[in-house]
């Protein structure tokens, strides 16, 4: 395994440690000389707050340890790529106690005697938790801290009952448990949260705290004053950056005021402390960090075993580019003719490898255990695929990410795959899309949710570009919800986007109708569209899978294309449009995901990919 090397930052190393039997993936990044000898570890937020932040998170892991500070940021148990799920018991006194194990791992690979917990949101008040089952740290960062678990719960709560439910066909959860912004919390994990005082009762937390208010709604008061109380040296400011970073999930890079504050506050009283301790002040007496140290890069559970892999160069002699997760069942090489079967997970939009709402490492582990690989990786300008000129909204849909796809090729070939699926979701199938035309060795595409599968620069479809760009659902709900006389009083309440909704079906219209006149007044035009670029590739043996959410928007191009449930390939017996329905964009619910990996499970069945 080799680490990633990157233009603006220190290289990065990952591996996997065991809390409470559970196994976490981490990310340590070795200070620049010269080394303070401080450790600095990431407590995330939860859920869907999580990946909104994950780029900014990295870009501060970066920085400080440019700084000098040996940083460690990981996901806790049952998040991110971390072994587990939403349904695990007890997750919040496994999520501080990572934090503290965290703690434990950064002292024992950077040698640091001193460190600071660093929490965003709820990830905030389990830093605290934990400071105080440290018996105390030096610094502890406070970035937007809930009041309350309460409070937290309360915002679950409300952003489950603000989705429509029954509007969307969505079917409730277990009685008791909650689905809220495309996570599962059990009822004992909502009870846990009620129970979360915002910071602990007593004990010592930290020499020094600093809090960051968001920017947006300033909460942090009460907390602050709290702490005074206890004649804790303590700080409140408000942080610009953070509505911003909350708004999607996307690689954001955070205010420069914003991290030159977080660096500034860690460095006062460092200077004068290392200046005073000769022993700390000389580098050559701090153990000096070795990445071969943090192994394992490889962890085994529940049947599987999954690997943190790097893979492609920039160019001749540098360092790998490109990371993502290879998920295999932990018997993959007793399986001939089943683990020669790799399917690849391109980013949707800004989110990283995980997939929104972590629906890929689902995928990945439900096709490992059926004997497939999969790799969820990021592309270049994604997740922990960055690089200096970062992530670009336009990146989404272009063909730069096409080489990224044969690396990714490229690799699993060498590690004995013969068949390559590439599966993405909206953008994630753009990319899949232009990949597959470009590389004749994929065997097969699974195509989700698209809304659009090219892009014509300059062209007159523009409009009807550009309007796929905006969420919208499908004509076909529309058409059906006029039967429904409560949407009547909706619309009367000025509920629903009747204008937007009426430009969408009048583009839609006008594209139809531009079709139309382009078929009558130029049938000889050469010009290759979807239809004919998905006939060119099953003519030369590559497979393709649509599957859509009934109400998605994305329906109504892939219809405008292909026909009504793809009847204009109804004789190809490589292509096939198949509906999930109770879902949403990216089948954040839990019986949307089920749906889905079902889905892929029948289709490589089918081409006797996998075992059952």
């Amino acid at each position: 395994m080799t680490t990633l090397g990157r233009a603006d930052s220190v290289a990065a190393s990952p591996f996997f440690f065991d809390v409470n039997e559970v196994s976490c993936l981490g990310w340590l990044h070795a200070a620049k000389a010269p080394r303070l000898g401080v450790g600095v570890v990431m407590c995330r937020a939860i859920g869907y707050e999580s990946m909104c932040a994950y780029g900014a998170y990295t870009q501060v892991a970066e920085q400080l340890a440019l700084a000098g500070f040996d940083v460690l940021r990981f996901d806790y148990p049952g998040t991110g790529d971390s072994a587990g799920d939403d349904a695990q018991p007890k997750r919040l006194q496994s999520w501080t106690d990572s934090i503290v194990c965290a703690t434990q791992q950064l002292e024992k690979l950077s040698g640091c005697s001193e460190f600071c917990l660093f929490g965003l949101r709820l990830g905030a008040n389990l830093a605290a938790h934990a400071a105080k089952q440290l018996g105390g740290v030096a610094k502890l960062i406070l970035w937007a801290p809930c009041p309350t678990g309460r409070a937290f719960a309360r915002e679950l709560r409300a952003a489950a009952f603000t989705r429509d439910r029954s509007h969307d066909g969505v079917s409730e959860p277990v009685s008791g448990d909650i689905e809220s912004m495309g996570f599962l919390y059990t009822t004992q994990t909502m009870a846990d949260l009620e129970a979360l005082q915002g910071l602990p009762a007593d004990g010592r937390l930290a020499q020094r705290i600093l809090i960051l208010d968001r920017d947006d709604r300033p909460s942090a008061k009460p907390l602050f004053a709290t702490l005074q109380s206890r004649g804790v040296d303590t700080i409140c400011v408000l942080a610009p950056g953070y509505a911003a970073m909350m708004n999607e999930p996307r690689e954001t890079h955070l205010d420069a005021p914003t991290l030159t504050l977080l660096k500034n506050w860690l460095l006062t009283d460092l200077t004068d402390l290392l200046e005073t301790n000769n022993e700390r002040a000389d580098p050559s007496h701090r153990p000096l960090f070795n990445a071969d140290q943090a192994k394992p890069r490889q962890h085994q559970f529940d049947g599987l075993r999954e690997t943190a892999v790097s893979f492609g160069v920039v160019s001749s002699g540098l360092a790998p580019k490109l990371f993502g997760i290879l998920t295999e069942s932990d018997q993959a090489q007793e399986q001939p003719g089943c683990s020669d079967t790799a399917i690849l997970m391109l980013n949707v939009a800004g989110n990283y490898r995980i997939g929104p709402n972590r629906i890929y490492v689902h995928i990945a582990r439900e096709l490992a255990r059926a004997g497939c690989r999969a790799l969820r990786f990021d592309l270049v300008g994604l997740g922990d695929s960055r690089h200096a000129e970062g992530f670009q909204a336009a990146h989404l849909y272009s063909k730069d990410s096409t080489p990224d796809v044969r690396a990714a090729i490229d690799f699993l070939s060498a590690q004995g795959c013969k068949k390559f699926y590439l599966l993405g979701i909206c953008s994630g199938s753009f990319v899949a899309f232009q990949a597959a035309l470009a590389d004749p060795r994929v065997t097969g595409q699974i195509l989700m949710n698209s809304r659009l599968l090219e892009w014509r620069e300059a062209n007159p479809d523009g409009t009807w570009q550009d309007s796929m760009q905006q969420s919208y659902k499908s004509v076909s709900f529309y058409r059906r919800q006029l039967l429904d006389w409560r949407v009547y009083k909706r619309i009367f309440q000025g509920d629903v986007d009747v204008s937007g909704i009426a430009n969408r079906v009048r583009v839609l219209v006008g594209a139809r109708l531009n079709r139309a006149m382009k078929s009558a007044f130029r049938t000889n035009s050469s010009e290759q569209g979807p239809l004919q670029k998905v006939k060119q590739l099953s003519r030369r043996g590559t497979d393709t899978l649509m599957i859509v959410n009934a109400n998605d928007d994305g329906r109504d191009y892939l219809e405008f294309h292909f026909g009504a449930s793809g009847k204009y390939l109804k004789d190809d017996s490589r292509f096939k449009m198949t509906f999930v329905t109770n879902s949403d964009h990216t089948f954040s619910d839990q019986n949307g995901q089920k749906a889905v990996i079902s889905k892929v499970k029948a289709y490589l069945g089918v081409h006797d990919s996998i075992s059952s």
